[in-house]
């Protein structure tokens, strides 16, 4: 029954879930700011997937926060579905999407003339009410265009502590006489050790115009591009251990460059996230698949900074998979690891019982679901281990006990 159950699963997450998901776009909310005196809407994605039912410890996220939110939230959502869920993807990890609106006539005030209010409106207000809703990881990326691109940059230079990765697309460096290009060399003086910045440039100039001329350029398209083009010099100069990256969109204006902005920003922010597929279910020996397992999520632990486990669906998947398969080393393998990585989930000795079953070796398969059982009383369990002492005892009585395979 668990397997069968398992194998509808995996074909429920390669096709109807993905499906089915992307006619869901969050759902809104708010949260009342004692720090900008106003009731401040929001938008918020938080993945349902398999993690998240009576079979798994539910899993844990990356936060993405995203400026003037009610705009690029549905584009945003989709994308992480797309690549994070659908048809097994793995390029970029679930996340939780949460959009900040704006409220009438705060936008310039917040984000460009008094950005302090809007970081202390995230540190004391956004992120606790967050963290304590939702299950998140301790990882926040901040995504923020024009205005939004500049105190994203500023947030960055002023408090690299609130976000570990920043996505700016076309910042309007220019603002205010261009004040935050004037004090960026002070400030990258810091260390950014394990911060990450991506900076997109739409094509704002002139057509007659390109980027080697662009500082002659007077017009407000030029001076917003001149200023880009100056923080990334600045940026090359600097050595301090930032992560960063920029990119120009000539085929891009200020308004269409959100989108493979955010794109770009996130496979530059995970360039390693994508779990290699190809040792799932072919006839290598055990340990590669196990070792990929260990060797991917330790990669990715170290990139983002905090233990990244891989999902207790996955290993449970490709377990029940070999297992049916009858490569039954590279099934033990998956089932161990899930009880290493999970040691308080019921599931993962239910699932090594099944292994233990599957091979004959019932004083094992019964010491397993003894453990599951111990975890959550299922009846389910426990009729699986009633039937596997009454087959040991019949066994012994044959003459014929349970012996490992």
């Amino acid at each position: 029954m668990k397997m069968k159950l398992l194998i509808i699963l995996l074909i429920f997450i390669l096709s109807f879930t993905a499906r089915a998901q992307l006619i869901s776009f969050g759902q809104q909310d708010s949260v009342y700011s004692n720090v900008l005196n106003e009731k401040r809407p929001l938008w918020i994605y938080s993945p349902t997937p398999i993690d998240d039912t009576a079979y798994f410890q539910r899993a844990e996220y990356p936060v993405l926060y995203v400026l003037d939110g009610d705009s690029p939230f549905a584009t945003l959502q989709t994308m992480i579905q797309a690549l994070a869920v659908n048809e097994g993807n793995t390029v970029f990890p679930q996340m939780i999407i949460v959009g900040i609106q704006n409220t009438p006539g705060n936008r310039t005030r917040n984000m460009a003339e008094k950005p302090g209010d809007l970081n202390a409106f995230f540190e004391k207000e956004l992120f606790p009410y967050i963290e304590k809703k939702y299950p998140t990881a301790p990882y926040r990326i901040l995504v923020g265009h024009s205005l939004g691109g500049l105190y994203t940059t500023n947030t960055l230079l002023h408090h690299k502590e609130l976000f570990n990765a920043y996505i700016a697309s076309d910042p309007s460096f220019w603002f205010n006489n261009a004040a935050l290009l004037k004090e960026t060399p002070s400030l990258l003086a810091q260390d950014f050790s394990e911060k990450n910045l991506f900076i997109a440039m739409a094509h704002t100039m002139n057509p007659a115009v390109d980027t080697s001329m662009v500082h002659s350029d007077t017009s407000l398209g030029g001076r917003h591009t001149a200023a880009i083009l100056d923080m990334t010099y600045l940026l090359r100069r600097a050595g301090n251990h930032l992560r960063w990256d920029y990119k120009y969109y000539p085929d891009d204006d200020h308004h269409s460059v959100p989108f493979i902005a955010m794109y770009d920003g996130l496979r530059f922010i995970f360039p390693h996230h994508r779990f290699p597929t190809y040792l799932y279910f072919d006839d290598s020996a055990a340990d590669s698949l196990k070792n990929l397992v260990i060797s991917h999520y330790k990669l990715l632990s170290k990139e983002m900074g905090y233990n990244v486990r891989p999902p207790e669906w996955f290993l449970n998947q490709m377990g029940y998979v070999n297992l049916q398969a009858k490569r039954y080393a590279k099934s033990a393998n998956c089932f161990q690891l899930n009880i290493d990585y999970y040691p308080n989930s019921y599931n993962v000795y239910d699932s090594m019982g099944d292994y233990y079953k599957e091979v004959n070796d019932l004083p094992n398969a019964i010491l397993s679901f003894k453990k599951a059982l111990s975890l959550r009383g299922k009846a389910e369990i426990r009729t699986k281990l009633e039937e596997t002492i009454l087959a040991a005892n019949k066994g012994q009585e044959t003459g014929m006990p349970g012996s490992s395979h």
